[in-house]
């Protein structure tokens, strides 16, 4: 099972070529934006080569992550990104190659993104992203669309889990849970008695982290929405999160036409 994790993204990386300096692939996007040179075909060909950097940047991460935070080579994440309208959207995913051997994801009745090393993995290479590479598209008051979904899997729920407030007490808060509209209730009080309600709290804790850890966030004007799955199958690769973002309008001033640099 895969699940995407999308976000609206442009790529910083510094490069040296036999002592002399190489320019950047975002000093390169930069120029062209400043100079009114991103038109729509070119913006194509920029992306494609954002994605390949990135897929190279999230691999280097993982593999120099601290010994207590590894993701094994059971974990396969991969990077995509791709330009909807005006919109620069980014999807991160991993799955479990084994499900068997998942030992990256949640434990049974875990949410914080602590207790997954691919989710935190996944977390800050977003928070790196949006501090570094998308400054320029995160003025205050941009407009970000972030889409959370959480899953379990099938492994019944036969006490009450506790739940310690981490993010606050819900109250027939609007989700999506398996599909359809539902309103979702989960309070310290009462815990975790659903599958569906750890779901949530694992699209919290990705929510939490986001709103209180990467700083431009909290100057653009957010939209959140949570997703909640119940799987039926069993496993670790089951219970996990994934992420969509959206930057609107993010070339809503990009000329149609082909332009040609002097």
């Amino acid at each position: 099972m895969k699940n995407f994790l999308f976000i609206t993204i442009l790529i910083s990386l510094s490069a040296m070529c036999f002592g002399q300096e190489v320019e950047t692939v975002s000093e390169r996007f930069h120029y062209r934006y400043l100079r009114n040179e991103q038109n729509k075909e070119q913006i194509q060909k920029d992306n494609e080569e954002r994605q390949r950097n990135w897929q190279e940047e999230l691999a280097a991460m993982k593999a120099n992550l601290a010994e207590g935070l590894r993701v094994s080579d059971n974990v396969k994440i991969e990077v995509q990104t791709e330009i909807q309208d005006n919109n620069l959207v980014v999807s991160v995913a991993y799955e479990t190659l084994v499900v068997a051997n998942a030992a990256d994801d949640y434990a049974l009745g875990k949410y914080t993104i602590q207790n997954s090393n691919a989710c935190m993995l996944m977390c800050n290479f977003l928070k790196n992203k949006l501090e570094n590479d998308l400054a320029e598209y995160l003025k205050e008051g941009a407009k970000v669309d972030v889409k959370i979904t959480g899953a379990t899997d099938g492994t019944p729920i036969r006490s009450k889990i506790a739940y310690n407030g981490e993010y606050g007490d819900f109250i027939e808060k609007p989700i999506i849970l398996n599909g359809a509209p539902y309103n979702m209730t989960v309070t310290q009080k009462n815990g975790i008695t659903t599958n569906g309600q750890l779901a949530f709290l694992r699209t919290q804790g990705v929510e939490d982290f986001l709103t209180i850890q990467v700083e431009p966030l909290k100057h653009t004007e957010n939209t959140f929405r949570s997703f909640a799955v119940e799987n039926k199958e069993k496993g670790g690769g089951y219970r996990r999160v994934s992420v969509e973002m959206a930057i609107r309008g993010a070339f809503a001033d990009v000329e149609p036409a082909k332009t040609v640099k002097p």
